[in-house]
């Protein structure tokens, strides 16, 4: 088992795009925040939607704000952390 650590925003990002999870084309939330979203179709922005704080490559994303959106994205912690 994988520990449970923080992620590296683009190490995030990588392991998230299997589950079909990326970051909202050419828009940014309000502030320095991206917005992840799982798209019901293809090409779509609509889906579920988590936004997640972003000051550039080296931003850290916590093991709390990872289980957040395991939880939002509806993705197993087990399969995802393997």
């Amino acid at each position: 088992m994988v520990s449970k650590r923080p992620f590296k925003i683009n190490d995030l990002l990588k392991k998230l795009r299997p589950y079909g999870i990326e970051p909202m084309a050419r828009a940014r939330g309000k502030g320095s925040e991206i917005i992840l979203v799982k798209p019901e179709k293809e090409g779509s922005m609509k889906g579920p939607q988590y936004p997640i704080k972003h000051h550039g490559k080296q931003t850290e994303i916590s093991y709390q704000t990872v289980m957040a959106i395991l939880r939002r994205f509806d993705i197993n912690p087990e399969e995802f952390w393997n």
